[in-house]
């Protein structure tokens, strides 16, 4: 079960309908789609709506999920054209999230300018609240802003998954109390029912101890092969640096092209945030993909610095 509220305010400004909706009409998103590509990235943004929320931005709204409420906040920013097919973007909300049965804390999906919550809990109000307080807060900041700001309100009023409606509740007939059983059943069969209860059980506990293990052993390998990964990563990071170091004297000189030095600067941040990711001591996966990303990103800025410089011609 999961409740959902619009978040209302002045903030939800009207939207201009211009020709690209009809040439995007296509490929509007469907809320099965959306809720497809959730399962496996807290952060959706439809390819009609990426000027909104540029690459490194998603980046920087995922790392902020996993350290809010890793797990509990999911963000789909869809494109008007697909919350008007569905009959308004409530609706459409409440599809993705009936697509995605199960979903613990929070889902909210935003066109840029409508904004829609839906919750797992009860807590619906407060979670509003928080994000109607963040995009009003940061209105003239963009979406981004707006974002890193609503996970950390809504992390704040989340109840936790103990609170979420749609979790399994325990069974009081499951286990009946001793006071409950008929009095007229002798200790014997008492005894009997137990024995009989354990060897049902012990299947159960044997298949939960292989389990258990195999679950052990895969994430033993998936720290493996992230340390491995951050090897590699923390490897092109310095290669990176040593080129930056190596266009030190081009960037410097009196007649260096403006767009060069642009360029040069932009592969610099890039590579001060990858240095940032990778600085900590046990780097999540998300923050070693960030980190990889951007010195890739560095690296092709640098080449257009040394096109534009002509540091690259003999």
């Amino acid at each position: 079960m999961t409740l959902s509220a619009r978040v209302p305010g002045v903030f939800l400004l009207a939207m201009v309908i211009t020709t690209s909706w009809t040439a995007s009409a296509s490929a509007a998103s469907t809320a099965r789609d959306v809720a497809a590509a959730l399962r496996s990235d807290p952060v959706f943004v439809a390819e009609s709506q990426s000027g909104l929320l540029t690459v490194p931005q998603r980046g920087e709204v995922r790392l902020r999920i996993v350290d809010a409420d890793i797990g509990r906040i999911k963000i789909a920013v869809v494109a008007p054209k697909s919350a008007e097919r569905a009959g308004g973007l409530a609706a459409l909300a409440n599809a993705i999230d009936q697509a995605m049965p199960g979903r613990p804390g929070s889902l909210l999906v935003t066109t840029g300018t409508g904004f829609h919550v839906v919750t797992s809990h009860a807590v619906v109000e407060p979670t509003a609240a928080a994000v109607r307080a963040a995009v009003e807060s940061h209105r003239t900041e963009g979406l981004a802003a707006q974002l890193l700001a609503a996970v950390d309100g809504i992390a704040e009023v989340d109840p936790g998954a103990d609170s979420d409606l749609n979790s399994p509740s325990p069974s009081s007939s499951a286990n009946p109390r001793p006071d409950e059983v008929s009095d007229d059943i002798g200790e014997g069969f008492r005894i009997g029912l137990l024995i009989v209860a354990a060897a049902i059980a012990l299947p159960f506990l044997i298949g939960a101890a292989a389990l258990l293990m195999a679950l052990r052993r895969r994430r033993t390998a998936v720290h493996d092969r992230e340390q491995l990964d951050e090897g590699d990563a923390r490897g092109d990071l310095v290669a990176l640096g040593e080129e930056l170091q190596a266009l030190d004297i081009d960037v410097d000189m009196p007649d260096a092209s403006p767009t060069g030095r642009q360029e040069y600067e932009r592969a610099l941040d890039l590579y001060d945030r990858a240095n940032r990711l990778l600085l900590k001591d046990d780097p999540s996966e998300v923050e070693l993909y960030e980190a990889r990303r951007s010195i890739e990103e560095g690296h092709a800025r640098l080449a257009a610095a040394r096109d534009a410089l002509g540091a690259g011609q003999t």
